[in-house]
């Protein structure tokens, strides 16, 4: 048996509280009687305070609760095989995480922004398969492409600058990577969303680019940061304070260079978004560039599954609820009456 909502479970306490709270509510209703009359007016005025019922109705109650709570927390069992063929594009989003994607122009700072945007992308992929490249001084695949999207996600929260070796920004070796971690397909479009601040060191990304047009590979290039002034790249101290990185005595200034990135989009008939330091949509970017695109055939599996439960536990929670008011409270003096009236 597996849960869908389980947290539902934690509920479970309430079961005996309600059955408590009954029973509560008649031994004060008998108490209260009691200082107002006593015993015989009570056996002559009032119907019997019968300890039995009370338990019985307190108990199918109680259990109508539990139920009922089961249900909430949709329970799954009875084991069948659903056959499912996947239907989308390939697409890697290759992640620049070098030190410059610290800067602050772009709030909190360009990489967790570039992270944010990538995870509201992934709600318009539903059946694309995505892969994750991260770069800096060298590429590292640390997501294959999947349909696996929590998993990505995942991975995602625990990107930093450390996610991939050695400094630097060789954005044409990230492309690369990219394109050797697809296979050839003709059935499918094949995309890469590359998010960077446009800043590499003589890795030949142009090159890469025309290879991957070769191959019909569609480069969507997302620049971050700012064009002009840029922004100063913040590291830690050896004290814990915060101070800016320098080189030769002189602090380091990142600003985004938008030219490599149209030139790269162009090369594969892609798209170039100047997002800047402004707030910018990757769900937008799915529907203006994305959402059209020829979807191929996955691989056709049996993927086991368990049945929604959640009816039966619900229909015996609501008959209990209802056998419960059919009881009724209190009992009757029939006899006695019949005496009084003799």
């Amino acid at each position: 048996m597996v849960w869908e909502t389980p947290v539902f479970l934690f509920a479970l306490w309430l079961a005996p509280l309600v059955g408590g709270v009954f029973i509560y509510a008649h031994r004060k209703r008998k108490v209260t009687a009691t200082k107002f009359a006593d015993q015989a007016m009570i056996s002559r005025l009032m119907p019997t305070f019968e300890s039995s019922r009370v338990w019985i109705k307190a108990l199918v109650i109680s259990v109508a609760v539990v139920f009922l709570i089961v249900a909430c927390a949709r329970p799954r069992f009875g084991v069948f095989f659903e056959e499912v063929t996947g239907r989308g594009v390939d697409l890697f989003v290759v992640l620049d995480v070098s030190r410059s994607m610290l800067a602050e122009d772009v709030a909190p700072n360009r990489l967790d922004r570039a992270k944010s945007d990538i995870i509201d992308l992934l709600q318009k992929l539903e059946g694309d398969r995505v892969g994750l490249i991260a770069f800096a001084g060298a590429p590292v695949e640390l997501v294959p492409l999947t349909t696996d999207h929590g998993f990505l996600r995942m991975v995602l929260d625990d990107i930093d600058p450390d996610s991939a070796p050695r400094g630097g920004s060789l954005i044409g070796d990230a492309i690369r990577k990219a394109m050797a971690s697809m296979e050839d397909r003709r059935d499918r479009d094949q995309v890469i969303v590359l998010i960077t601040d446009g800043e590499d060191h003589d890795s030949f990304p142009a090159e890469a680019a025309r290879q991957a047009a070769e191959r019909n590979i569609r480069i969507i290039s997302v620049g971050l940061g700012d064009t002009g002034e840029g922004a100063r790249i913040p590291k830690r101290g050896d004290d814990g304070s915060l101070v800016f990185t320098k080189h030769e005595g002189q602090e380091v200034w990142s600003k985004m260079d938008e030219t490599l990135l149209k030139e790269i989009a162009l090369a594969t008939s892609g798209a170039y978004v100047p997002a800047r330091t402004t707030a910018y949509d990757l769900g937008l970017i799915y529907d203006e560039h994305l959402a059209n695109l020829t979807r191929g055939e996955f691989l056709t599996e049996k993927r086991k599954r368990y049945r929604e439960q959640f009816q039966l536990f619900g229909g015996l929670g609501l008959a209990l609820l209802l056998v419960e008011m059919l009881i009724p409270r209190f009992g009757t003096r029939r006899a006695q009456n019949s005496e009084v009236t003799a």
